[in-house]
């Protein structure tokens, strides 16, 4: 009996943090973000290191969190290159890179090998990966032009999956 009751008290604690981490991720609001007098928006930095801005504002965004290890960042790769060809006219995409996790020649060689044109971003100390929650990679955000989580998707999926979260993201943005 003892044992059933630690089971099921793990089990329920499990459970109140996967609640809890949702509903803080999901009631995310724009100024949590960083919201300007131009909009919601987040500053990182680019492959050369230079400050670039995302503006929410400008159309619906998907944030991509990835490593250039992770396997199934990699399997993912070619579907989010795909999608972003197909939506770039409607829809805003940003790699981000966590970079403290990786190293720049690998993130370069991934960039080439995968052939991404959408921008990549470097996410130096993880602090925007911890603003939308750090689950695991990789991860995407599809955020409204008002800063919010509309949708994510965490871990490697299929190709029509991540593509219905675009069309929700262009519908209700």
């Amino acid at each position: 009996m003892n044992k059933i009751y630690k089971i099921t008290t793990i089990l329920i604690a499990f459970l109140v943090a996967i609640v809890f981490t949702y509903i803080i991720t999901n009631s995310m609001t724009s100024t949590e973000i960083n919201s300007q007098v131009d909009g919601p928006q987040i500053e990182l930095l680019d492959l050369n290191e230079s400050p670039f801005t995302i503006h929410f504002n400008e159309k619906p965004t998907v944030l991509l969190f990835f490593t250039s290890w992770c396997p199934y960042c990699n399997e993912d790769a070619p579907k989010m290159v795909e999608l972003y060809e197909k939506y770039k006219d409607e829809v805003n995409v940003y790699g981000i890179n966590l970079i403290y996790q990786d190293d720049i020649l690998d993130v370069k060689n991934y960039i080439d090998e995968h052939q991404i044109q959408y921008p990549i971003l470097l996410d130096k100390t993880g602090e925007h990966y911890k603003i939308y929650g750090d689950f695991g990679f990789p991860v995407l955000h599809f955020i409204g032009q008002k800063g919010n989580t509309i949708d994510s998707i965490i871990g490697s999926t299929d190709i029509e999956y991540i593509e219905e979260s675009f069309k929700y993201l262009i519908k209700n943005s």
